[in-house]
């Protein structure tokens, strides 16, 4: 469905409901493979993502499409906050506002994914027109929505400034890292990086790895895939049901879907222990890298078998092999990946709320967020 439009200073923000209700002027403006392609955008909507809707913002400046921009919409639920990890009150007090409010967050980007740009401008343009062209879409997809918030992911670069110069209500979030390993041009073996660990790392290493002599990994084919969406599923929701806060669920339509549609870029390995699957893990195949994605475990055999230990050490010995220059293993679990030889890297996360009291509270929580994280910035794994 076509939304109406906002015109200002010879910007105008069409917004759309589905891909399929798109201008062909969209998928023109677009480079080929982008991931905000129509096509791309009817796999995510196929995908039947429980609470999500979707909006896209076609930006023309003096009648010429210049932006293209994706956002989805989060209905807030009581169970996007786990009860056995928030104190009671806690848990009535959400379960009671999200009944009553219904509340909306609206996501400039894509909520499951960190390995994609949900915002393109024509590369003839200055950054200050494209700031212009995404804040003229968000603004007008906050209005439309009537959702409370909107988190705007992994901002380009060359548009931070900006928005913080001319968009200040939008708060920067800070700690927002990403763990991250260069590997060496010269490692070709997973022996490689052992041996350039320090003694007690190269051991806990070769201890933890040994719990996986009697199990089975297997890179699943898309059938396997689709056979087992259930299984990968199990294992999925065990991770959510251990997390305090998750911003929405998947679907288990969401990894056969990418799967089917990415081929031999999206790996998925699964892990069994005779028959039974207990653990399985995803990873993105780039030219410039190796994205670990989403993974699953069965946590009643963790403590034994060191399933998530095992699974990031299966992931740097992967990198190694495809031989690319970058691990990526993400947002979470900051300690565990400082231990194999990770780095943070600082992302630009923008928050903004429409409730003055609200936002007024974040900025205060926020302001006394230490720039150090914790211990896990004192793990220094590696030789010299």
């Amino acid at each position: 469905m076509k939304l109406c439009s906002r015109q200002q200073d010879d910007i105008d923000c069409v917004l759309y409901t589905h891909h399929r209700d798109l201008p062909a002027e969209w998928d023109a403006l677009l480079p080929p493979g982008h991931a905000l392609t129509s096509d791309q955008l009817a796999l995510t909507e196929a995908s039947s993502l429980p609470d999500i809707s979707f909006l896209y913002g076609i930006v023309t400046h003096k009648g010429l499409a210049i932006a293209a921009a994706g956002f989805q919409l989060l209905r807030v639920r009581p169970g996007h906050i786990n009860p056995g990890m928030v104190k009671r009150w806690q848990t009535r007090a959400w379960t009671l506002f999200t009944r009553a409010a219904c509340p909306q967050l609206l996501v400039a980007g894509h909520l499951f994914r960190h390995d994609t740009r949900f915002f393109y401008y024509a590369p003839d343009i200055t950054t200050y027109l494209a700031y212009q062209c995404f804040y003229t879409a968000t603004q007008r997809a906050l209005q439309n929505s009537s959702a409370g918030a909107v988190l705007v992911k992994d901002m380009p670069v060359e548009l931070v400034d900006h928005f913080q110069n001319h968009a200040p209500q939008f708060l920067l979030l800070r700690n927002d890292i990403s763990m991250e390993m260069t590997l060496p041009a010269e490692w070709e073996l997973m022996q490689d990086y052992e041996k350039a660990l320090k003694h007690k790392y190269a051991q806990r290493l070769r201890k933890i790895r040994k719990l996986w002599q009697d199990l089975t990994v297997k890179e699943l084919s898309e059938a396997d895939v689709a056979a087992q969406k259930d299984d990968l599923y199990r294992l999925y929701s065990q991770v959510v049901q251990h997390q305090q806060v998750r911003l929405g669920v998947l679907s288990p339509q969401f990894i056969v879907r990418l799967k089917q549609f990415y081929k031999e870029r999206l790996k998925i390995w699964a892990v069994y222990d005779g028959q039974e699957m207990i653990a399985f893990f995803s990873g993105w195949v780039k030219e410039e890298a190796f994205d670990m994605f989403y993974i699953g475990f069965d946590y009643a055999r963790n403590s034994e078998l060191q399933l998530y230990f095992n699974i990031l050490f299966f992931s740097v010995e992967q990198a190694i092999l495809l031989r690319k220059p970058k691990l990526i293993l993400g947002r979470t679990a900051l300690d565990a990946k400082a231990r194999l030889g990770c780095e943070p890297q600082y992302l630009r996360t923008f928050l903004y709320i429409r409730n003055p009291l609200i936002r007024r509270f974040v900025v205060r929580k926020q302001q006394g967020v230490s720039l150090k994280e914790g211990d896990w910035e004192e793990k220094h794994p590696f030789k010299g």
